[in-house]
């Protein structure tokens, strides 16, 4: 296994056969509240969108963890797995194969 930190929450976790996206933030801003007078943040740098995604992990449905503008830089035919209110920001960005968790559940592959 491999595993990349991208800073903030965002990490790639590589295994022969899957890569994951875990909460990626990787380019742009980080606005909480849909606005940047509340609060708004940067990487110290943006990070390439990685070329093989076989899963898009999202703990959480704030912009920390299923961060949009990265979101939107990826296909939306990638799996996603998360909590229920990450898999809502996950449809809403028209992501097509969407699987909500609720605490204690299993997804298998």
């Amino acid at each position: 296994m491999r595993a990349t930190y991208f800073g903030a929450n965002g990490w790639q976790l590589s295994f022969p056969d899957l890569n994951i996206l875990l909460d990626p933030w990787l380019v742009g801003p980080l606005c909480f509240g849909n606005s940047s007078w509340f609060f708004e943040s940067r990487l110290p740098q943006d990070w390439p969108i990685p070329s093989a995604v076989d899963l898009v992990l999202l703990t959480q449905g704030l912009p920390d963890h299923a961060h949009p503008p990265t979101l939107k830089r990826l296909e939306r035919s990638i799996p996603v797995v998360g909590s229920a209110a990450a898999a809502q920001v996950a449809r809403v960005l028209g992501f097509t194969r969407v699987t909500a968790l609720a605490p204690g559940q299993r997804r298998q592959r």
